[in-house]
């Protein structure tokens, strides 16, 4: 085998090489990406729970306020007829 046989089946090689370390570091990339995004799903997901308790909370005082109202409306007719 000459030496410039040799050569490009040395350079052949490390761009193969390269290649896959390019590759290696487009996979480092995403992974940080994909871990990113995992910790603002997280941060979403805990905010739209902490919505979700309000929002039940603010439904229990409406419906206590709507019967109270109810039963205010309700006893002044019934007074009214006595």
């Amino acid at each position: 085998m000459k030496e410039e046989d040799l050569l490009k089946v040395i350079l052949h090689r490390l761009a193969k090489i390269e290649a896959k370390m390019a590759k290696q570091d487009d996979l480092d990339e995403i992974h940080e990406q994909l871990f990113e995004q995992d910790e603002q799903i997280r941060h979403i997901s805990d905010g739209l729970q902490a919505l979700k308790v309000n929002l039940e909370i603010r439904h229990i005082e409406n419906m206590n306020s709507d019967d109270v109202l109810l039963r205010s409306i309700l006893d002044r007719q019934s007074l009214q007829y006595k």
